[in-house]
């Protein structure tokens, strides 16, 4: 596994979602050290002086894929003091610290996979999906929740790979505005599941073949990791099928 590096990068792009969502696009001073999809980075926007202490500073899932090496992309969602401060400060051309790779959230591509995210928690997945193949032998599931369609990131990539991957599904999970989403995919070839509310297992369940023998890996905020793994154990679940992103 590649050794932590830290590296000085200029934000190259930032994306509001609405609702305090944001997607940054970060241009590294050199090349990035190899990763692996679900691994994470320390970002600081506090000035950083190499020959002294690293600064206060918050984890987020890498977005972007291992496979390029001149740009990295984080999701945050203004939640509190640090993500505040965050979108305060945070400007295209300004320059921020990271400290990567760190995590061993790999998901296992020999084992069927429920992926059920919530939020910007999408961005632990979201490299493993972009490299998908059309030839992958195992079934992968997205579960991933949102409060409405806009503050669904990466929907162009994510039903891209969903077309051209016969083993691959989605499911949406939105709190408002599912009908209108459920309009907006109607077209597709291959059209996702959109059901109303808050993720919810009795429908995944419902939704996914024997559910019960696949592989769960949960990424979101902690409120939906404890509900979630809670519920997934009371249906009988063994820990080794329950794979949580739990560094919030």
């Amino acid at each position: 596994m590649s050794l932590a590096r830290k590296i000085r990068c200029t934000v190259s792009a930032i994306a509001a979602h609405g609702g305090g969502v944001y997607t940054v696009d970060l241009t590294p001073s050199g090349i990035l050290p190899p990763f692996r999809p679900g691994q994470f980075a320390h970002l600081t926007v506090d000035a950083y002086d190499p020959s002294s202490f690293w600064p206060e500073s918050r984890v987020f899932s890498i977005a972007s894929s291992p496979a390029e090496k001149k740009r990295l992309r984080i999701c945050y969602s203004v939640k509190g003091r640090y993500t505040t401060k965050m979108e305060q400060q945070l400007k295209v051309g300004g320059e921020v610290w990271v400290k990567m790779p760190y995590g061993e959230f790999f998901i296992d591509d020999k084992s069927d996979a429920v992926l059920l995210s919530g939020g910007t928690g999408v961005s632990a997945f979201t490299a493993f999906i972009e490299a998908m193949k059309p030839d992958m032998p195992k079934n992968v599931w997205l579960v991933y929740g949102a409060r409405n369609p806009s503050l669904l990131l990466f929907r162009e990539m994510i039903e891209g790979q969903l077309a051209k991957m016969a083993n691959f599904h989605l499911i949406y999970f939105t709190e408002d505005q599912s009908t209108e989403l459920a309009a907006q995919v109607a077209g597709l070839a291959k059209p996702p599941a959109c059901v109303s509310g808050r993720i919810s297992l009795d429908a995944v369940f419902q939704q996914v073949p024997d559910a019960a023998k696949k592989v769960f890996y949960l990424s979101g905020p902690p409120i939906m990791l404890n509900t979630l793994s809670a519920g997934l154990r009371q249906r009988g679940l063994p820990p080794e099928q329950i794979r949580m992103d739990a560094w919030e």
